[in-house]
């Protein structure tokens, strides 16, 4: 069977990314975002986004697929994300946390992982 069994104290989102999402993503200027970070430096396989699902504002759950940039949507006060999880609007401080991983071949990563 396929599918992810995840065990994290915060369970991590996984965002399978389309070829458009990596793009737009990838086209950002990263120099006018809060907290500026590259889509290469949050995402080591640009097919997937792991982050956890905790709004760095207040520690709310942030929905996705949803907001002005279709990424991540905190509904308790405004935030908004891209599909890249980096904040572009609203109050929150920072992007969403990309935790630890590291992949071990095309279809198995490990969350977590510390060195």
């Amino acid at each position: 069977s396929s599918g992810i069994n995840a065990e994290w104290p915060l369970r991590p989102g996984i965002r399978h990314r389309t070829q458009e999402e990596i793009a737009k993503a990838q086209s950002a200027d990263v120099s006018a975002l809060r907290d500026p970070q590259s889509d290469a430096e949050r995402c080591q396989n640009e097919k997937y986004l792991i982050c956890l699902g905790v709004c760095t504002h207040l520690g709310c759950v942030p929905i996705a697929h949803a907001g002005d940039w279709k990424g991540y949507y905190c509904p308790c006060h405004g935030s908004h994300y891209d599909t890249c999880a980096r904040i572009m609007k609203g109050p929150a401080p920072l992007n969403l946390e990309v935790p630890k991983h590291e992949y071990l071949d095309e279809g198995t990563v490990i969350i977590g992982k510390e060195d």
